[in-house]
């Protein structure tokens, strides 16, 4: 098969209609960047089917069209048409040629057309599939499959072996069999579904069906002997009505005959003890004041004795201390005149101590002898400082004049040295310059790379964090998925069970399907009450089959909907006018009694919501029971209300009417009316739930997916920009070990240059500074003559003055030993004068202050002789007292014994009291009992029977006495409770449930068997496919190496697969060893390396699976000149085998190509097809 024409026409550029023809071998189109040489590439794959225009280079599909430009209108189609040569019937198609048409016009209508005749988009990809002209195939490569190929992940590259292998259609017929599988597993589910809800039933409506008409016929024999029962209780307990009435009535008169009696005896019970209360108050106060006038007594006589004493003691020691005082200040006077005395002795001793100290001062020789000393050492230290500064002299005068004569030698050579250094520092300082540079340079690229290595790793480590947080949310979100669509399964499978009103008698089914019949129709109770979660069991239980009672507006609804199922003969049903029914409720003082009762919930109809309208319908049905937490104080709540209505549990045990109790649990689990609407709300509120859930776990998906892309791209470019820094930071190593190497050299000539130039005698300026040296020697040395002549006059002075003065100095040291010893002897006694004188002072302020402390106490003493007077005076109270207590305790005995007689008159009263009351409430309680089982056999009459007791007499069974008629009904009762509740149209619901069951049960089987056929037929499928890739694989990494060596002139190359226990999904990873390289993955070659191999696998996979035609989009455009050679004659190895298309810049392409098109815009935004000679070609090339 080979392109021969293809026509365009408001293609993008090609605004006006253009056709090319196609040779055999290798076709060049050339022209300048912007010409649209692109557009005709594009428009071959367009018109072959390519629906994403994001590929084409534009946002949206209708961009395809030529859109205008200044001189030119936009147009509003655009239209491609490519003819295939079909002779050997490569394309499935009888017809030797082929051609296909695509036009789209701007409203966004499409056209597709096979040999002329309308077509669909699928039969035209379906005619590529498995030819290797698809569009994810090699008949298209552009720069961008190349770039593709080496950037794409390992995963990635399996496509283009994929298409090569021929797998695509496999894969296609894999996912539509996955999908047909989904779908069959969903109905699968939902019939499982409906089927496990149906088995529920089908069951319970078998063992319902069956006891029916027994039930029917004790029904009927227990509600005649029920009636009998409850008649005959009301009569008997008429009688007793009236009797205890009396009797109440006579104990009633009894029991407040005794009350007025006893308040009287009550308020002189509290009169006396008031009274006593009083005296007791009186005696306590009377004993305390006694009480304390006996301590007072006591007190007083005590401190009256002590007085006494304590008076002779004052006098005796105020007379004792005042002669002590005037003792004290004696001595003290006395003592006063010897401290002066001695004071002014030791004063004048001081001063004559002083005045000879100072004398003998003057003439101490000491410190004259030091001085001697002192001038001889400074001599000597003269005189061998003038040897030394005259050594020196004659040193510095030799060193200068030999000095002389070196200098003037050495200056010459030392100018040449010098020179040189100067110029080595300076090419030095130029080169550490440098080195500064390139040290820095090397550190910004090293630290550029060291980032961009950071950056990297941090890409990665994101990109494998992303993926996993990818594969987590996706499989949260499958797993959701899975949910929401089991409980969807199970809310459809419940839905569909309510709208066909399954669960509901035949009766009540029939008239709900004709509700647009009746439209005073409301509906079942089931339909019309909310019934809180908690409450669901309890409230179920308590309305039993009343619950398929139908509410409707009024009487005459519910005679005209009687009339109908009459007619049809569809079976009873109770119906409750909402005009006619009347609430029923439990009397207020009974609600009193249970309201504060433990586990009490409240009253049935107030626990439910219920539209107002309604309320009557809910007190009717629900008014007079109760509810309970918990069976023990249902019985409690029972027995206050004395039995009259019925107590349910939370968990559905009934305490019944007159004690009756009925518990247990209900065969096969099977869900009521109303739990069954409550599990279609939950799951409808789980489902909603679910799904926002899923809808952000979804979007949280896709951005986990478009962020991993976005670092994956980041990563790529990333690394080949890390490459780039390598090498420039290789490069500016190299700049700077050549540039230390330069610098190490010139260090070592400095270092040389330096030692010679220390060798040379240097001008020193010690040697210019010894003229001045010499002169400042010369003058020290006249000084130190000086000094020395000074010292020795001194010196002889002290040689004549020595002896008078040793004589005049031992007279005064004589005297100064006699006068300190006065001196410390009168001091020592005037010390311990004035000692004694404070010891005095101390003695005297302690007597004084003693004799005051003594003088405060005498008044202090003084001022209690008053309680003397007051002694008699208590002495007086304390017998007045004393009489009145004794007068007061007779008193209170009186009034002690009077109250014992009241309060045993009191007990004795009381206790006849309470046994009246106690008769009358045992007649009152007797008489309630007896009433409330009247008006429970009444009521039970009206809610069972809806007869009341004048009616119900006529059914009366006469011919059974009381204890016959107890057994009967204990045995029917019996009977009935065994049976249970009985669904009176469980058979025809038994026979529409099981033959519904029946039908899905086969259904299953079906579904089942196409689900295990869809399983084998997709493992059928990944095995072909498995076996094609593997195969496909081997040949194409075989030709690859043999292709590489022709590519590259040598080297080496294979591909390995990343995971080849898994051929489904496993990697494909490309490694090349150009010449003179190692071998490495393909990310890590050069640029043109990566272009050119990839190019070479391209290559191999066409001799693997040649295509008819290929076109190439300038894919050898990084490659240097030899490489283009090299590819554009191997492209001459396919001549016999793929006609080839390519777009090109490249001279040696061109030079290769059989025939040139050449594409222009002469008009601006208009592309035009010339013709191009390969002769004119050459001759430029040979004239350039």
């Amino acid at each position: 098969m080979k392109l021969r024409t293809i026509e365009i026409s408001g293609f993008k550029s090609f605004a006006d209609h253009t056709k090319i023809d196609f040779k055999d071998g290798i076709t060049g189109i050339v022209g300048p960047n912007g010409s649209g040489k692109s557009n005709i590439i594009e428009a071959i794959r367009w018109v072959m089917g390519e629906t994403s225009a994001k590929s084409l280079r534009g946002g949206k599909m209708p961009d395809v069209i030529f859109s205008g430009t200044q001189k030119r209108k936009p147009l509003s189609r655009a239209a491609v048409s490519i003819v295939f040569d079909n002779s050997d019937h490569f394309l499935d198609s009888k017809f030797d040629e082929v051609m296909i048409s695509r036009r789209l016009f701007r409203n966004g209508e499409s056209q597709y057309e096979l040999n002329h005749q309308e077509c669909r988009l699928k039969d035209i990809l379906n005619l590529f599939i498995d030819t290797g002209l698809g569009r994810e195939s090699l008949s298209v490569i552009s720069q961008g499959k190349i770039e593709e190929i080496f950037n794409s992940k390992p995963e990635d590259r399996r496509a283009i072996i994929e298409e090569a292998a021929g797998v695509l259609e496999y894969k296609q017929d894999k996912r539509r069999a996955e999908s047909e599988l989904e779908k069959t597993s969903g109905y699968l589910e939902r019939v499982n579904d409906l089927i496990v809800e149906l088995q529920k039933q089908v069951e319970p409506l078998e063992e319902q069906a069956a006891v029916a008409k027994d039930y029917l016929q004790q029904k009927k024999r227990f509600d005649r002997l029920e009636q009998t029962r409850l008649v005959r209780t009301i009569t008997h307990n008429s009688d007793l009505q009236k009797r205890w009435a009396k009797e109440a009535e006579v104990k009633q008169t009894e029991a407040h005959q005794l009350e007025n009696k006893l308040n009287e005896l009550v308020k002189q019970r509290d009169r006396l003890k008031e009274q006593v209360n009083q005296q007791s108050k009186q005696k306590d106060d009377l004993q305390a004041e006694l009480v304390r006038l006996n301590r007072l007594e006591q007190q007083l006589a005590g401190e009256h004795d002590l007085q006494i004493e304590r008076r002779k003691y004052f006098e005796q020691e105020q007379t004792r201390l005042t002669e002590q005082i005037e003792q004290v200040q004696g001595q003290i006077d006395a003592g006063q005149q010897d401290l002066k005395d001695l004071e002014q002795l030791t004063t004048d001793l001081n001063q004559q101590i002083k005045k000879t100290k100072q004398a003998l001062q003057l003439l101490t020789d000491d410190h004259q002898e030091q001085k001697k000393a002192d001038l001889q050492a400074q001599i000597e230290d003269l005189r061998a400082q003038y040897v030394d500064h005259l050594q020196k002299l004659t040193s510095l005068k030799n060193q200068y004049s030999f000095s002389q004569q070196d200098q003037k030698r050495d200056e010459q050579q030392r100018l040449k040295v010098e020179l040189n250094l100067a110029r080595f520092n300076k090419e030095l300082q130029e080169l550490q310059t440098k080195l500064a540079e390139l040290n820095q340079a090397v550190a910004n690229t090293t630290e550029i790379f060291q980032k961009q290595t950071g950056k990297l790793q941090e890409l990665t480590q994101r990109r494998n964090r992303l993926s996993q947080e990818y594969e987590e949310a996706r499989q949260q979100w499958l797993d959701g998925s899975d949910i929401v669509h089991r409980a969807t399964s199970k809310l459809e499978a419940l839905t569909s069970l309510k709208n066909e009103h399954t669960g509901f008698y035949q009766g009540v089914r029939a008239v709900l399907q004709q509700r647009e019949r009746f439209p005073g129709l409301v509906g079942p109770v089931a339909d019309v009450i909310e019934v809180p979660e908690q409450y669901t069991v309890a409230i179920e239980t308590a309305l039993g089959s009343q619950i398929q009672n139908v509410v409707v507006d009024t009487d005459q609804t519910a005679k005209s909907i009687i009339e109908f199922l009459k007619k049809q003969r569809q079976g009873r049903v109770t119906f409750l006018p909402r005009n006619t029914l009347q609430a029923r409720t439990i009397r207020s003082e009974m609600l009193t009694q249970v309201h504060s009762l433990a586990g009490f919930c409240g009253v049935a109809s107030d626990l439910i919501k219920v539209a107002n309208v309604d309320r009557v319908v809910s007190q009717h049905l629900l008014g007079t029971t109760l509810i309970a937490d918990n069976l023990d104080h249902a019985l409690q709540i029972s027995q206050r209300i004395q039995r009259r209505y019925r107590v349910i549990t939370l968990a559905g045990d009934v305490v019944g009417v007159g004690g009756t109790m009925t518990g247990g649990t209900m065969k096969h689990g099977r869900q009521g009316l109303l739990q069954q609407d409550q599990e279609i709300k939950r799951l409808q509120t789980q489902i909603a739930e679910m799904k926002q859930k899923l809808a952000i776990k979804e979007r949280h998906v896709q951005e986990l997916l478009a962020q991993g892309k976005q670092v994956q791209g980041e990563i790529a470019k990333l690394t080949e920009t890390q490459r780039t820094s390598e090498q420039s930071k290789v490069k500016a190593e190299n700049q700077v070990s050549l540039t230390k190497e330069r610098i190490a050299e010139l260090e070592r000539r400095i270092k040389a240059t330096n030692f010679e130039l220390t060798q040379l005698s240097p001008v020193d300026d010690a040697i210019q500074k010894l003229p001045a040296q010499i002169s400042e020697l010369e003058a020290k040395i006249q000084d130190l003559k000086d000094q020395t002549a000074e010292k020795q006059k001194q010196l002889a002075l002290f040689d004549n003055d020595a002896e008078a003065r040793q004589e005049q100095r031992a007279e005064l040291q004589i005297k100064l030993a006699k006068l300190n010893e006065q001196y410390s002897q009168k001091e020592q006694q005037f010390q311990t004068a004035r000692q004694t004188q404070i010891d005095l002072q101390d003695r005297l302020e302690e007597i004084r202050r003693q004799l005051v402390q003594l003088q405060e106490e005498q008044s202090s003493s003084a001022k209690s002789q008053t309680q003397a007077v007051n002694l008699v005076d208590v002495q007086k109270r304390l017998k007045q007292r004393e009489e009145a207590m004794t007068n007061l305790q007779t008193e209170w005995q009186k009034a002690q014994v009077a109250q014992d007689r009241v309060i045993a008159d009191y007990e004795l009263t009381q206790k006849q009291c309470s046994e009246a009351q106690s008769q009358v409430q045992e007649a009152q309680n007797t008489l309630a009992l007896v009433e409330s089982k009247i008006e429970l056999a009444a009521d039970q009459l009206n809610d069972d029977y809806q007869q009341t007791f004048e009616s119900a007499q006529a059914v009366v069974d006469q011919s059974l006495d009381d204890e016959q008629l107890r057994r009967e009904l204990k045995l029917l009762r019996r009977g009935l409770d065994e049976l249970g509740t009985v669904n009176l149209g469980a058979i025809a619901e038994y026979e529409r449930v099981s033959t519904r069951y029946n039908f899905l049960k086969d259904q299953k089987e079906d579904l089942s068997s196409s689900k295990q056929q869809l399983e084998q037929s997709i493992a059928e499928i990944d095995q072909e496919a498995s076996q094609r890739f593997k195969q496909t694989f081997d040949q194409v990494a075989e030709e690859f190496g043999q292709v590489f060596v022709k590519m590259f002139g040598g080297g080496h190359a294979e591909l390995e697969l990343t995971d080849p226990d898994n051929l489904l999904t496993t990697g494909i990873e490309i490694k090349a060893q150009p010449p003179g390289k190692k071998l490495q993955r393909l990310s890590l070659l050069s640029g043109g390396e990566k272009s050119l191999t990839a190019i070479t696998l391209l290559f191999a996979i066409l001799q693997v699976k040649p295509v008819p035609f290929c076109i190439l989009d300038e894919v050898e455009a990084a490659f240097d000149d030899a490489n283009v050679d090299r590819f554009a004659k191997y492209l001459r190895t396919f001549q016999d085998t793929t006609q080839f298309i390519v777009i090109t810049h490249r001279k040696g392409t061109m030079m290769e190509a059989d025939v040139l098109y050449g594409v222009t815009m002469q008009e601006s935004g208009v592309s035009k097809m010339v013709s191009v000679s390969v002769d004119e070609i050459e001759r430029r090339e040979q004239v350039g």
